[in-house]
Order: structure tokens, then sequence, then C-alpha cells
């Protein structure tokens, strides 16, 4: 075995499939459902619609099969994410 795949740590079983309630109580990130009206821009965004005809399509396959990747927010001091 070549010596650093000796040195690769894998994720435990309990880590991958843990529940919301696990990652809760050890302080960690979790998935929630906020409404979309919760979120807004921050300064120097670093995402910016360049192409319209792009960010269309986009939006037409997100109506057509849902959002595959969920978003990371973060969530504000002053409210909403």
């Amino acid at each position: 075995m070549n010596s650093s795949a000796k040195k690769v740590e894998l994720a435990s079983v309990d880590d991958l499939f843990s529940t919301e309630e696990n990652h809760t109580d050890a302080g960690r990130e979790k998935m929630v459902e906020i409404l979309l009206i919760e979120m807004h821009p921050f300064k120097d965004h670093p995402f910016k619609v360049k192409d319209y005809e792009a960010m269309m399509k986009t939006a037409d396959s997100i109506l057509q099969y849902g959002v595959l990747v969920p978003e990371i927010a973060r969530s504000d001091p002053n409210g909403g994410y």
C-alpha cells in the first residue's frame, strides 16, 4: 500500500448517516428550510447574473426538476440569511 494512502482518514458510518438531531446536539451545521424572502444579498457578493438567457434556462430547469443542489447560507445577526 502506498504510504500516503495509509494517512487517509475516512468518516465513520455514524458521521455519514447521523440525524439532524445528532448534528444539533453536536453543535454542527444542519439543513433547514427557509423562505426565499428571508435571504438577501450581501456586499461584494461574488455571483452576478451576466447572461440573462443562461439564467432563464436555469430557472426553467428549477421549475421542471426542482433544486438539486441546496444553497448554503449563513444567518445574519440583523435577521434573515
